[in-house]
C-alpha cells in the first residue's frame, strides 16, 4: 500500500470519532425553542383592551412595549435528550425586561403553563432512531481508531450512519412545531380561553441541532470521500 494511502487511512480513523462524538454532545443543548407569535399576541391583546373598556395611549404603550420585548423571547427549550427520553423541558416563567412581572401568564393560554412537565412531548421516536444511529457511528468509528474495523468497509458503513442521522433529525424538527403546539393547546384546554392557543407560539430550530447536522454531514462526506 502506498505510504500516501496509509497515511491518509490513520487520519480518517483518527478524525472520524470527533464527527460523531461531537454530534452526541449536542444533545445536551438545546434542540428546539419556543417563542411569543408577537404578532399575534399584540393583535389580540390590543383586542381584549377594547372589550374591557379600558382602551387607552397608556395601555397601549404598555401592550406595545411589553410585546416588543417579548420579540424572540424564549419560553421555553428542549434539548436533544428532552426529545430523546422525554424529558421535560425548561420553563422560563420570568418577563422580560420591559413587561410586567405577569406578562407572560397574561398572553392567551399562558397562565396555565407554569413547568416543564405540563408541555413534556415524551419520547420522540425520530429523534431516539437519530440518536441511536450517532451512538453506533461512535463506536463504529471508534473501532477504526483502534484499527479493529477497516476501510473501505468502515468508511461506508460510518457514510450511512451520518446520512441516516441527518434524514431521522430533519423529519423529527419538521413535525416538532406541531408537536408542541398541539401539547400547548391541550394544557390551555378547559381555562376558559377562547382562542386557537397554538397559533401564539412559534417553535424554532436552535443552534445545537444545526451543529449537529452540520457534524453529521461533515462525517457522511469525509467517510464517503476516504471510502
Amino acid at each position: 500500500m502506498p505510504t500516501a494511502t496509509i497515511i491518509e487511512e490513520r487520519t480518517v480513523r483518527r478524525l472520524s470519532p470527533f464527527f460523531f462524538i461531537g454530534a452526541v454532545v449536542c444533545f445536551f443543548f438545546t434542540f428546539a425553542g419556543v417563542s411569543c407569535n408577537t404578532d399575534a399576541a399584540r393583535t389580540t391583546l390590543h383586542g381584549l383592551e377594547g372589550l374591557g373598556n379600558n382602551s387607552s395611549a397608556t395601555n397601549s404603550a404598555t401592550i406595545d412595549k411589553c410585546v416588543t420585548a417579548l420579540q424572540g423571547y424564549t419560553l421555553a427549550t428542549y434539548s436533544g435528550f428532552n426529545l430523546v427520553l422525554g424529558g421535560s423541558p425548561t420553563v422560563s416563567t420570568k418577563s422580560p425586561p420591559g413587561c410586567p412581572q405577569n406578562a407572560i401568564s397574561s398572553l392567551p393560554g399562558g397562565g396555565s403553563i407554569t413547568n416543564g412537565n405540563q408541555v413534556n412531548i415524551g419520547l420522540q421516536p425520530l429523534a431516539l432512531i437519530g440518536f441511536i444511529a450517532v451512538a453506533i457511528g461512535v463506536l463504529v468509528s471508534e473501532f477504526g481508531f483502534f484499527g479493529l474495523l477497516r476501510a473501505p468497509f468502515r468508511g461506508v458503513l460510518t457514510t450511512l450512519l451520518a446520512v441516516a442521522g441527518i434524514v431521522v433529525l430533519v423529519v423529527e424538527q419538521a413535525h416538532l412545531q406541531a408537536a408542541i403546539t398541539t401539547k400547548i393547546s391541550s394544557v390551555t384546554a378547559g381555562v376558559g380561553t377562547t382562542f386557537n392557543v397554538a397559533s401564539y407560539f412559534i417553535v424554532s430550530n436552535a443552534p445545537a441541532y444545526y451543529v449537529a447536522l452540520g457534524l453529521l454531514g461533515a462525517a457522511a462526506l469525509y467517510n464517503a470521500v476516504s471510502a
